[in-house]
């Protein structure tokens, strides 16, 4: 929508990246070393997927944070959707 292009397809992909490599989503943070784990820890997301990798596993682990954070960040994107919405509507 902000872009108004097709071609801006690819270019949606690219924050999912950094999302994914620097939380703990296919690694345990307790796995993670170096520079690594101290950027997985401070990521809000890690929360999140930690959470979800508790249920799986039968474990909870910061089950409150992760659905505070879930809901934040819901809630800010959600609120940057319709602004963009509302921008690309009076554009034309």
């Amino acid at each position: 929508m902000r872009v108004r292009s097709m071609q801006a397809g690819p270019i949606m992909q690219m924050p999912a990246f950094p999302v994914l490599f620097f939380a703990p989503v296919y690694v345990p943070r307790a796995l993670l070393q170096g520079w690594i784990h101290g950027v997985a820890t401070i990521k809000p997301m890690t929360r999140v997927i930690e959470a979800g990798r508790g249920f799986v596993a039968g474990t909870s682990t910061e089950v409150l944070a992760a659905f505070v954070t879930a809901a934040a960040l819901g809630l800010l994107f959600s609120i940057w959707a319709f602004r963009g919405l509302r921008r690309a509507e009076a554009a034309g």
